[in-house]
């Protein structure tokens, strides 16, 4: 029998009891009673089949696999936060707001903590975020549309003003039933005579991966590509069903590659290092949501001292 979806609302209430160590103390945080606390955990466990609590003359506790479950909770309900600071985002609102674009791999993977991180500290600046591809991105900032871009190409224009404020990598994944994932490397040759599952000219991994192969061995170019799709996920998926080989960005595999759907492949004597770059119109205002947006990102990154 299919178990109903956990709502958020319990979860919130099991953390409260995990981090204040009792069910009157998660009570009087959240502002409800205590017999609702009590009611909504005995209903978890009913849910689920497992016992959370350790009840005795002296209050009650977290079993050990209440703690493992309070601990992965807590995950879950900042990764939601982070979901709506991303969504709030790309409202379009009238009043102060900065708008930011941001290259797809960024705007997946790192744009949700900086902007979770950009709420906290209280700036009553909105970020009206746009995802695309990193030449979009760059063409956007360049026609005013937006006041900073983030991008994950080689090729940083000359005529904005720049800086790199995070680092990435590019990985040769497979699926774990392709004839690679049982080797331990290929050569560039291999790789770039492969058609590869791949994003659009213009996306910043496909010119990384291009430009990185002509100056690993001069005049090789990569083969056409089997296939093009718009997102890592679209790549993602059709690789893990066995569709063919794809260079993605680390970010985007490295869960895939911890929980065995995807095998990583060597390249010999080559590697796909890239930089974050933010990147804006020297001649825009410079305002200062946009400085204190690049700080973050920059601090989450261990780019900067903080």
């Amino acid at each position: 029998m299919t178990r109903q979806p956990t709502e958020l609302a319990p979860l919130r209430m099991l953390v409260a009891v995990h981090e204040y160590g009792s069910l009157s103390a998660a009570a009087d945080v959240l502002g409800v009673s205590q017999q609702g606390v009590s009611a909504r955990m005995r209903a978890l466990e009913s849910q689920w089949g497992l016992s959370l609590f350790q009840r005795s003359t002296r209050g009650t506790a977290l079993t050990p696999e209440g703690v493992v479950i309070a601990e992965w909770a807590h995950d879950l309900l900042t990764r939601s936060a982070s979901f709506d600071a991303s969504v709030d985002a790309l409202k379009r609102d009238e009043e102060s707001h900065v708008r930011v674009a941001a290259s797809l791999t960024v705007a997946e993977h790192l744009m949700p903590l900086w902007l979770t991180r950009f709420a906290s500290v209280g700036d009553a600046t909105r970020l009206e975020l746009t995802a695309a591809n990193s030449a979009a991105v760059v063409e956007g900032v360049r026609e005013g549309k937006y006041n900073v871009g983030f991008i994950e190409t080689p090729d940083v224009p000359t005529d904005l003003d720049s800086m790199v404020v995070a680092s990435d990598e590019l990985l040769v994944v497979v699926g774990t039933t392709h004839p690679w994932a049982q080797r331990e490397s290929v050569t560039v040759e291999e790789l770039a005579a492969t058609p590869l599952i791949s994003r659009e000219r213009g996306s910043g991994t496909r010119t990384t991966l291009e430009r990185r192969v002509r100056l690993a061995v001069v005049g090789l170019s990569i083969a056409e590509p089997a296939a093009e799709l718009p997102t890592a996920l679209a790549i993602r998926s059709r690789v893990m069903a066995g569709g063919g080989v794809a260079v993605l960005s680390a970010l985007a595999v490295a869960d895939d590659i911890a929980a065995g759907r995807l095998t990583r492949v060597e390249t010999e004597d080559l590697s796909f290092p890239r930089p974050i770059v933010a990147v804006w119109d020297p001649r825009g205002q410079r305002h200062d949501s946009v400085r204190r947006l690049l700080d973050i990102a920059r601090r989450a990154a261990g780019t900067t001292p903080g």
